[in-house]
């Protein structure tokens, strides 16, 4: 089933989705690296047979929140256990950017290497243009206030409050009391800061909104130059992101090199580590492709288990098998192959035949 190029239209378009694969099972019901597309509460596409589509879509309508990926099994009817791989795919996070100034402008070009959609907002044309920021993916020229109500953000977004002037700070502080986000940092002095905040305490704002602003914004690290003030920032957002349980389930680049593939019929051997224990150095939902000629795209964790995923797949591809692998990083491994991190990883090797 052709699913990848659905699977990316859908997230261009705003769409949360689960992607289903089929690890394991007993009979035709369920055969390994069968697919099942999942979205707005609706199944998009499916290969499974309808009985075992319809189980899986009432699985999949109660997953909990937070969607993390991971390996799930099921009973169909007499036909008797499936083991599916439910790959959640929530919309790239967006990064707001208040303020295009030379501080938006290093955040900007630092974030271009982060998987985020990243957004410019400043109401002077000379500041929100595409030649000052050509990492960014959408430029807004238009006021503070009107800015807040085209872009809506939501739990998936960041914003970044760091415009040319206290009026506009307060202004876009304000704007984002409104919205329910991922995370709200604004630049300033401590001392100017603290002024901000309690006149918004005074008009009401409730405290532990304002509580939750990173302000002054970043980590702490000594920064002075623009380009340090960016890295601060963006360690704090890594910081909040990776402390919210998300796994690493999307990686924008994969699925691209993913649709290129399908489309061009090559044959490839997709590595998706599908569970993890300890302290691995990447976790479920990472991937990565292997090609014929030994190239790679995405990793899972480089070292000597990615290096043996890859021999795996060449032999999976001369041989026309999938395969699971499963590695066992104690300490004792670890130590002897001269890796810094420890736990297991479950790794499926899934065959994607170009046809």
């Amino acid at each position: 089933m052709s699913c990848y190029n659905e699977l990316n239209h859908l997230i261009d378009n705003g769409c949360d989705v689960l992607l289903v694969t089929a690890l394991k099972g007993g009979s035709n019901n369920c055969l390994s690296g069968n697919k099942l597309l999942f979205s707005g509460g609706e199944i998009i596409c499916s290969n499974f047979d309808q009985q075992t589509s319809n189980i899986i879509k009432n699985k999949l309508s109660d997953y909990e929140s937070p969607k993390l990926s991971r390996p799930v099994k099921l009973t169909i009817g007499e036909h008797g256990n499936c083991e599916i791989f439910v790959h959640v795919y929530e919309r790239i996070p967006r990064l707001h950017i208040f303020g295009g100034g030379h501080v938006g402008a290093a955040v900007c070009r630092v974030a271009q290497h982060l998987d985020f959609e990243i957004v410019i907002v400043d109401d002077r044309p000379d500041f929100a243009d595409r030649h000052a920021h050509p990492q960014a993916h959408r430029i807004i020229c238009e006021s503070f206030d009107k800015a807040f109500d085209l872009l809506k953000p939501g739990l998936s977004d960041y914003l970044v409050i760091v415009t040319r002037g206290h009026k506009h700070d307060l202004l876009c502080l304000k704007k984002s009391m409104l919205y329910q986000i991922a995370y709200l940092g604004m630049i300033g002095s401590r001392k100017r800061v603290k002024t901000q905040l309690d006149e918004l305490k005074r008009a009401g704002y409730p405290q532990e909104r304002l509580a939750a602003v990173h302000t002054p914004i970043g980590l702490n690290i000594g920064a002075v130059t623009e380009p340090e003030i960016a890295i601060s920032i963006l360690a704090e957002i890594i910081q909040v992101r990776r402390g919210q349980g998300r796994d690493e389930s999307y990686q924008p680049g994969v699925l691209k090199e993913l649709v290129k593939i399908e489309k061009e019929k090559k044959s490839v051997v997709l590595a998706t580590i599908i569970k993890t224990s300890g302290s691995t150095p990447r976790k479920t939902g990472s991937q990565m492709i292997i090609a014929a000629d030994g190239s790679v795209k995405g990793t899972i964790g480089g070292g000597f288990c990615e290096a043996d995923v890859i021999k795996e797949a060449l032999f999976c591809l001369d041989n026309g098998v999938s395969k699971r692998l499963y590695y066992d990083l104690n300490a004792d491994t670890a130590a002897e192959e001269g890796m810094a991190c420890g736990g297991t990883m479950d790794i499926y090797l899934e065959l994607l035949k170009g046809v």
